[in-house]
């Protein structure tokens, strides 16, 4: 059942998509939305096997039961990530990005343009940056796999993981700078900040870790599978709770030093998300990253009920979202239109959640003999 829902909300996406590209003569604002899309699920799915390695170098024996499940979603996603960014790239690169289609129009009068800013670079640090970060994930996942079965080595292979881990962490943290830069800096004339990268990176691990916890619901606690139980509701309730408080630091540190700059350069775009037809859009974000999750997390009562931390990550995951619409629409619409509204705009999210769902089925049916939680 699952299976075929998936299925048929992935294959309504297809279709939408190419019919809006068909009948629409300015698809800019299909191309951002599709990007917006593609920059969400690929943090969410990336952050599955940074959430089992930090749990491993922290030694956490509650975050095994997750961990597994996170390393799956994170490698069955390669495929899904790749064929969407190079759709963006042949499709949407001259729509997206203002260094991509230089001209003596005004609207391509942008003074000096970078040397990094070029059609070739962007493709190559893409693939390159995100392939590294893959095949360190995946040398890790088979590691893990062989310490699962108990199988005599002739090094540590605890003190391998670890080290491994932290590959994986800083090949994350390259991968995830270039896209920060690529799709919330680089479609801005001359806009700039040193924090930007570090903001993204934790709204990725934070959203990513609720997102994962929903999908452990659905595909750990059923087919007479072991439940979550009250430790790992537990627990994972103080972790998001952490992250929670992290994420309005670093969105504070981000948006003060801005501020404070008062340069109009840097601090337009910033306001453009937080103003005009984009207010209600802002104050959602706050609401569903700080203000919701903060006042329900600190409640015991709330962490320990499944359906209360579901609800709660629904949330986080809503708000996370909502981050990434607000890095990219604003650049290219005044909010005036209802674009999330429409149909297309309803559809992509789906289909994005729909490949993921499909990608860790197709990946536990190919694979078998993998379990989904770890001994």
């Amino acid at each position: 059942m699952l299976f075929t829902i998936a299925i048929i909300l992935f294959l309504n996406g297809v279709i939408t998509s190419a019919y809006t590209l068909m009948i629409t003569a300015e698809t800019t604002t299909f191309w951002a939305m599709l990007s917006v899309n593609f920059v969400f699920y690929l943090g969410m799915t990336q952050t599955g096997i940074i959430f089992s390695a930090i749990m491993r170098i922290a030694k956490s024996e509650w975050g095994r039961y997750f961990s597994r499940l996170g390393e799956i979603l994170t490698l069955s996603f390669i495929p899904v990530a790749f064929i969407t960014f190079l759709i963006i790239y042949i499709g949407g690169t001259e729509n997206l990005f203002y260094w991509a289609s230089p001209g003596p129009s005004p609207e391509h009068d942008v003074g000096h343009v970078s040397p990094w800013l070029g059609k070739g670079l962007f493709l190559w640090r893409t693939l390159i940056t995100m392939a590294a970060f893959y095949i360190m994930s995946y040398i890790y996942f088979r590691t893990t796999l062989i310490e699962d079965k108990g199988t005599h080595v002739s090094y540590d292979i605890e003190k391998r993981l670890n080290l491994m881990a932290g590959f994986v962490m800083v090949f994350y943290i390259i991968a995830n700078t270039n896209v920060a830069w690529d799709f919330g800096m680089m479609i801005i004339p001359h806009w700039e900040s040193t924090i930007f990268p570090p903001y993204f990176w934790v709204g990725n691990v934070f959203g990513g870790t609720a997102f994962l916890f929903l999908l452990a619901r659905l595909f750990l606690s059923q087919g007479g599978k072991q439940g979550i139980d009250k430790e790992h509701l537990d627990s994972m309730g103080k972790v998001l709770l952490g992250f929670t408080l992290l994420w309005i630091y670093m969105f504070w540190s981000q948006h003060i030093v801005l501020w404070y700059s008062d340069l109009p350069n840097l601090t337009g775009p910033l306001f453009k998300q937080m103003s005009g037809n984009y207010t209600g859009t802002f104050s959602t974000m706050i609401l569903a990253l700080f203000i919701l999750p903060f006042f329900a997390l600190i409640f015991r009562r709330i962490k320990l009920s499944i359906s209360g931390l579901s609800i709660t990550a629904c949330i986080i995951c809503i708000g996370t979202w909502t981050t990434r619409y607000l890095m990219i629409l604003p650049v290219f619409k005044n909010g005036s239109e209802p674009v999330l509204a429409t149909w297309t705009g309803i559809s992509l999210i789906l289909a994005g959640l729909a490949a993921t769902v499909l990608s860790v089925l197709l990946f536990l049916r190919l694979f078998p003999k993998v379990r989904t939680i770890q001994k």
